[in-house]
């Protein structure tokens, strides 16, 4: 089991240089995270949620009634934000406009936040895989660079994602799970416990499909680990 979130010292001077100056969101001086005080504690943090799922919950139940009557193919998931105001913006910065830089942030502020609230990591980061044909469109795999960044990584290739699927953010949950059939296939036999990584969690389809793979595969422990829920 993995106990703590990387935190290398040296991307972490690199980013306490990028960042020295100003807030992201409003130019006031900043720390070391890119953020001021404020902005840091106006940022909507998930603390209380979903342990299946990873749903913000408001009754301080540990599952949701979804999962309890469907539990998905995954034992555990944080989620680190709601997908909502400044964390929308920096994401969509991240992977739709290559603003790595507001990956960096938001991957290092998952760290240190994973890492205080203790966070299991029971096996090794698995990104969401991507196409290769969107991969080139793109330029590269934001959930890849986020896992990458988070911890120690599947160093060959796992799962990849053989068919190219339309994009899922116009479909509902339905066609989500109908877009996604099929979309993984397994490269190698798994390990007995991995941790997903991804930047945003909606329906959960992605994960699921990815989980009911790697289930099929012989793992035996998945948990899931996404900078942002959306509700």
């Amino acid at each position: 089991m993995i106990s703590s979130w990387q935190h290398p010292g040296f991307l972490a001077r690199a980013l306490d240089t990028l960042f020295s100056g100003h807030c992201r969101f409003c130019s006031a001086p900043a720390t070391g995270d890119g953020l001021c005080s404020g902005c840091h504690e106006d940022l909507p943090w998930i603390t209380a949620s979903c342990r299946r799922c990873g749903l913000p919950l408001a009754s301080g139940a540990p599952v949701c009634a979804a999962c309890l009557s469907h539990p998905p193919p995954f034992d555990h998931t944080v989620a680190l934000w709601r997908y909502e105001a400044g964390i929308e913006t920096l994401i969509r910065r991240f992977k739709l406009h290559g603003d790595l830089a507001a990956g960096r942030l938001l991957t290092r502020l998952a760290a240190r936040e994973l890492g205080t609230r203790q966070t299991p990591c029971p096996g090794p980061l698995v990104a969401m895989p991507m196409h290769p044909r969107r991969r080139r469109r793109r330029g590269f795999n934001q959930s890849a660079l986020i896992a990458s960044w988070l911890g120690p990584v599947v160093r060959k290739p796992l799962v990849i994602r053989h068919r190219d699927t339309p994009p899922q953010r116009r479909l509902d949950a339905e066609g989500r799970c109908h877009n996604l059939k099929g979309a993984f296939r397994l490269c190698r036999r798994p390990p007995a416990a991995v941790t997903l990584v991804d930047d945003v969690m909606t329906t959960g389809a992605s994960l699921t499909e990815l989980a009911h793979c790697l289930r099929a595969g012989g793992c035996r422990r998945i948990d899931v680990v996404v900078l942002a829920r959306a509700l």
